[in-house]
């Protein structure tokens, strides 16, 4: 899918969780090694932006966001994409596989749960 395209583009907009210290530093590593000029959105600073993601019905606990080429990317489709940028095609081509993709991208948000249940962090949804 994603990693297919050679997508050569200006800007991306990458939506996180910047109380996740591993969305926040795998945003951090996407801003340096992309190809793209990337702009992060720290959702924890900008309770307005998560109020529009969960009106549109998005399930921001679930999923960062991925705003590139006028789209939006969520969840496997998003780290694909992501990790393309970065140059790790053989990595985001286990994001597209129709099964293992969804079923990699699950695992991390349970990790991320995890990790925001011990760091007592609260999850977007109780957090607005």
């Amino acid at each position: 899918m994603w990693t297919e395209l050679k997508i050569y583009m200006n800007e991306l907009k990458l939506f996180y969780d910047g109380s996740c210290y591993f969305c926040r530093n795998f945003a951090l590593v996407s801003k340096l090694r992309s190809q793209a000029r990337v702009e992060l959105i720290d959702l924890r600073e900008h309770p307005n932006i998560q109020l529009a993601f969960l009106a549109e019905g998005f399930d921001i606990d679930s999923s960062f966001v991925v705003e590139a080429n006028g789209q939006r990317l969520l969840e496997n489709v998003a780290m694909s994409y992501l990790l393309a940028q970065l140059g790790y095609q053989r990595m985001a081509w286990l994001f597209d596989v129709p099964l293992l993709g969804p079923a990699l991208y699950k695992t991390l948000v349970v990790l991320r749960r995890i990790y925001l249940f011990f760091a007592r962090k609260k999850p977007f949804k109780d957090a607005v």
